[in-house]
C-alpha cells in the first residue's frame, strides 16, 4: 500500500493553501517514493490509502468506497460554526459531517480538534503533526533603531486585534518600531488603518513572507477571542505559525492561552492576553541579553527537529496506514 494526498487540480510545488503544504507536500519529502500526490479522485487505485482534505467532498468518499479503497479524511479546521447561516450549513457543515462519518479513518493536528472532532462527530482520530516549513536559520536579530515587527495569519485573527491600542502601549516603552502584518484580504482593512503610521499591510505572498520573517526581528503573534466560538478557534488552532518563527531564528510574542502553543514554552515569550500583557512582553524582549534569546531558540529548533521535522511527520502518515 501507499499514500496518496489528494488535492484537487494541483499543479505546483508550493500551492498557495497552506494546509496542503502543511499536510502533504511538505510531509512527502520524509516520506517514500511510493507515496505521492493525486490531483483527480480517479487517480486513485485499490493499492492506496487517499487522504481527503480540504475542497475534497462526499461524492469522493463514495467513488472511494464504490471501488474499495480506503481513504482518511484531514481535519485541519473548525467547521463547526455555531452561528452558522443555511447557506454555510449546507455548503460547508452538512458535506464536513458527511465524511467524517464516511471516511474509514479520521485525522487531525492536536488534541484541541481530536476532542472537537470527538464532541461533534462522535469518532476517535488520529493526530499528526504539522511539519516546519521554513529551514532553520542562525538566529538574526538588532534591537538598534528602527526595530521590524512581523505577524502573519489571516484576516480573522487580525480583525480581531485593536492594532491602534497595541501601537498606543508599545510607543510607551520609547522604542522606535514599525508593525509589518501580512494576511489575505488586505484591502477592507487599509481604509481602517489608513492614518496609522507605524502599521504596514501586505497582502500574502508566500516568497513575500519568507523575506518579511528573514529581515524583521521580532515576530509577533497576538491571538485574541471574546466569545465562546473564538475561544474554541484558540483551543483547536496548530502551532505551525510559532514553529516557523523559531525555525526563522526570531524571538516570538504570542498568546499563553493557546493549547498547541504550550510545548514551546521555554522557546517564546509568552503573553497574558491582553494588551498590556503584549507590550510588557515587548518590553521584556527588549531587555533581555541576546545570548539568552539566541540559546532559547537554538533549544527550540532542536526541539522542532525532533517533533516537527518532514521526516518525523512523514513517519507519523506512514505509521496511520498500518492502522487504517
Amino acid at each position: 500500500m501507499s499514500i496518496k494526498f489528494y488535492i484537487p487540480d494541483y499543479n505546483n510545488n508550493n500551492p498557495k493553501r497552506a494546509s496542503y503544504r502543511f499536510r502533504a507536500t511538505i510531509p512527502l519529502k520524509g516520506m517514500r517514493p511510493k507515496d505521492g500526490i493525486i490531483s483527480h479522485i480517479e487517480e486513485a487505485k485499490q493499492n492506496h490509502l487517499v487522504v481527503l482534505a480540504k475542497k475534497s467532498n462526499p461524492k469522493d468518499i463514495q467513488y472511494l468506497k464504490e471501488r474499495n479503497i480506503k481513504c482518511v479524511y484531514d481535519i485541519c479546521d473548525n467547521k463547526w460554526r455555531k452561528s452558522a447561516s443555511g447557506q454555510w450549513v449546507e455548503k460547508v457543515i452538512w458535506p464536513h459531517n458527511e465524511m467524517c462519518k464516511q471516511a474509514d479513518a479520521l485525522v487531525t493536528t492536536c488534541d484541541g480538534m481530536r476532542e472537537l472532532v470527538k464532541n461533534n462527530i462522535g469518532r476517535n482520530s488520529f493526530i499528526v503533526n504539522d511539519p516546519y516549513e521554513y529551514e532553520k536559520t542562525e538566529p538574526s536579530f538588532s534591537f538598534k533603531n528602527k526595530i521590524i515587527i512581523f505577524n502573519f495569519g489571516n484576516s480573522k485573527h487580525f480583525s480581531r486585534v485593536n492594532w491602534k491600542e497595541i501601537i498606543n502601549k508599545f510607543e510607551d516603552i520609547n522604542a522606535d518600531f514599525e508593525i509589518h502584518c501580512m494576511l489575505d484580504r488586505t484591502k477592507k482593512y487599509i481604509e481602517q488603518y489608513r492614518t496609522t503610521e507605524k502599521l504596514y499591510l501586505h497582502e500574502y505572498n508566500y516568497d513575500k513572507q519568507k523575506e518579511m520573517m528573514r529581515i524583521c526581528d521580532i515576530i509577533f503573534l497576538p491571538v485574541l477571542a471574546q466569545t465562546p466560538e473564538q475561544f474554541t478557534d484558540l483551543k483547536v488552532k496548530s502551532p505551525n505559525r510559532v514553529i516557523d518563527s523559531i525555525q526563522a531564528g526570531k524571538p516570538v510574542i504570542t498568546n499563553i492561552s493557546v493549547q498547541s502553543y504550550r510545548p514551546f514554552k521555554n522557546y517564546v515569550e509568552f503573553a497574558y492576553p491582553d494588551y498590556d500583557g503584549y507590550a510588557r512582553s515587548f518590553k521584556v524582549i527588549l531587555n533581555k541579553k541576546k545570548t539568552e534569546i539566541v540559546s532559547s531558540l537554538k533549544a527550540g529548533q532542536n526541539y522542532i527537529e525532533l517533533n516537527h521535522s518532514p521526516e518525523v511527520i512523514g513517519k507519523q502518515w506512514i505509521e496511520l496506514e498500518n492502522k487504517v
